[in-house]
């Protein structure tokens, strides 16, 4: 049998651009023989190309980053989980939502024993037990351990509540906020159907 060079797979080269991001991939080498591929790591180069939202004038660097954002205005959730049929905005929050299916929750905390599906979540839930609040809300000077906290705290000072409730028109700051306002809707609908009967 004839031996044949690995050939590994072609990337296609982009002009670089003054501002750039940098995107990880890998290079798999197939051959026909009987041993393990190779994996080469390369890096490719992607030019940012700014673009701002059409709605609310955020800036984003990529296209891609622009249209993850445009969802959180449309209400669009492309990605739905097989196993319960809960719909998500970005494939990776979906796969963060698939692992609560298994049950298993690889990252645990030596402080309390609370347990985590990704070390990203342990690492940021630690920040409880260390005091160490790096967030601090620009107008009035709280602080918190997730930057995420901080901006929704934000939000209460600025009037931000991009969620709609359908039924009353109610504005919310997060759409977690408007799904438990909207049960209380489901909830008058179901006694005002009892009482008539």
């Amino acid at each position: 049998m004839e031996e044949v060079e690995p050939q590994p797979m072609e990337l296609v080269e982009i002009e670089i651009m003054p501002e750039e991001v940098v995107v990880k991939c890998e290079v798999i080498e197939i051959s026909d023989e009987d041993e393990a591929p190779k994996k080469k790591k390369r890096k490719r180069i992607i030019p940012k190309n700014p673009q701002s939202c059409p709605t609310c004038g955020k800036v984003f660097q990529t296209g891609y980053e622009l249209k993850k954002h445009t969802r959180t205005h449309t209400g669009e959730r492309p990605y739905m989980c097989t196993t319960c049929g809960k719909t998500y905005t970005q494939p990776g929050h979906l796969s963060i939502h698939v692992l609560s299916h298994t049950g298993v929750k690889n990252f645990n905390c030596a402080e309390c024993g609370a347990s985590f599906y990704r070390k990203a979540d342990l690492d940021r839930h630690e920040k409880i037990h260390t005091g160490v609040k790096p967030y601090q809300c620009d107008v009035c000077s709280k602080s918190f351990t997730q930057k995420n906290n901080m901006l929704m705290h934000y939000k209460t000072h600025v009037g931000d509540k991009p969620h709609e409730c359908a039924v009353c028109e109610k504005r919310f700051i997060t759409r977690s906020k408007l799904v438990l306002h909207s049960k209380k809707h489901d909830k008058d609908k179901k006694r005002k159907s009892d009482y008539f009967s």
